[in-house]
């Protein structure tokens, strides 16, 4: 079956009329008055969906229920979804129809989102995200209360409508310090639509066992997400190995693809070539040169990965394993090199709009 996707025409007045859109409390009355606005029609099912009429599919509400029930207050509904593409093909087809739909809906607004992110394995409400990636870019708006986003749907991009204060009260709580309870990462502009948000608190993984299962999580899809969010990172990583300053050990680059890897270390008196990193899957760049850029010469990388192609145990437990054998004593003496959490996106326009990431994922952030 071919790829369907809303005309672009379309998808740019369906993001301006969203955006203008009064959902008010979010109850039933108010959304049917949405949707009449919209000249939707109401279907009553569970849940209740609206015909659009476009060739996406219906779209469809997110009634409050057992677990959005702890963040809402009067609230009956905590989004309206409207898928924007079917895609048949895997994470890149995917990554790149999201990014279209994405562009797409800046043109409309005329402004970059205000957020960008992904949600790696957990989404609002305790969702499990689609097996391709989690990415978004929201519009958050102050007026309205409400924020417009660029969702990751099972078969493609979706515009979701949702009220403010439900999905960022879940984020915010989320922030207490235990395990895997954020993922991905989130990043925020200095946008005067993010006066007032709050940003979840970080946790730190207290073991490497801990470390190799989210940073499996993180790295799995990161091809796929950064492709569709059409960012580059580039994360410089400080080990504090015993008798050593912290250097630089590892670096992980990823804009569509993914690659790792290990700095020489022959400044600090230590000889990689005596570690077997080949035997943990390390390539040589003496060998065969990296990639992919990783601000300094590298000692060893990893393989390449487009979407759909990292093993992301693998690769996480390759650095875990080096870490060890250059006696790293723990996850807590990783931090992240200075600038790592800025992303910079330029909007192909001409403009260079800068965001300050937080990578829960990853667990680690920059030296104060």
């Amino acid at each position: 079956m071919p790829d369907i996707h809303v005309d672009d025409s379309d998808v740019r007045e369906l993001a301006r009329r969203l955006r203008e859109a009064r959902p008010g409390d979010w109850r039933e009355g108010d959304l049917r008055r949405v949707a009449a606005t919209l000249g939707w029609e109401w279907d009553e099912g569970t849940p209740p969906r609206l015909r659009t009429g476009l060739p996406a599919g219906d779209a469809w509400l997110r009634p409050v229920g057992r677990y959005e029930s702890d963040y809402t207050d009067t609230e009956e509904f905590v989004g309206l979804h409207v898928p924007l593409a079917r895609i048949e093909g895997g994470p890149q087809e995917k990554a790149h129809a999201f990014a279209r739909a994405a562009g797409l809906v800046h043109q409309a607004l005329g402004r970059p989102a205000s957020i960008i992110g992904s949600y790696g394995n957990l989404g609002p409400f305790f969702d499990s995200p689609p097996g391709w990636g989690a990415p978004f870019r929201r519009w958050r708006d102050q007026r309205t209360g409400t924020t417009l986003e660029v969702h990751a749907g099972a078969g493609g991009p979706e515009l979701l409508l949702f009220p403010n204060d439900p999905v960022e009260g879940w984020m915010w709580r989320q922030g207490h310090g235990a395990p895997y309870a954020l993922s991905g990462f989130f990043a925020t502009s200095n946008a005067g639509e993010n006066a007032g948000l709050g940003i979840p608190g970080k946790w730190r993984a207290g073991d490497w066992a801990e470390f190799a299962r989210t940073l499996a999580d993180f790295l799995r899809n990161l091809p796929a997400e950064t492709l569709a969010l059409g960012i580059g990172l580039s994360l410089g990583v400080h080990g504090r190995i015993p008798g050593t300053h912290g250097p630089w050990v590892f670096h992980i680059a990823c804009e569509g693809t993914l690659e790792l890897a290990v700095y020489p270390l022959e400044g600090e008196g230590i000889n990689l070539a005596s570690l077997g990193l080949p035997d943990l899957g390390w390539i040589s760049a003496a060998e065969r040169p990296a990639r992919l850029d990783h601000l300094e010469r590298v000692a060893y990388h990893s393989d390449g990965f487009a979407p759909g192609e990292a093993d992301g145990t693998r690769l996480a437990w390759m650095l875990v394993e080096t870490a060890k054998a250059l006696g790293i004593p723990s996850p807590g003496d990783l931090s992240l090199i200075d600038s790592a959490e800025t992303i910079t996106v330029l909007d192909g326009e001409g403009g260079r709009h800068r965001y300050q990431a937080d990578y829960y994922g990853l667990t680690l952030s920059e030296n104060p």
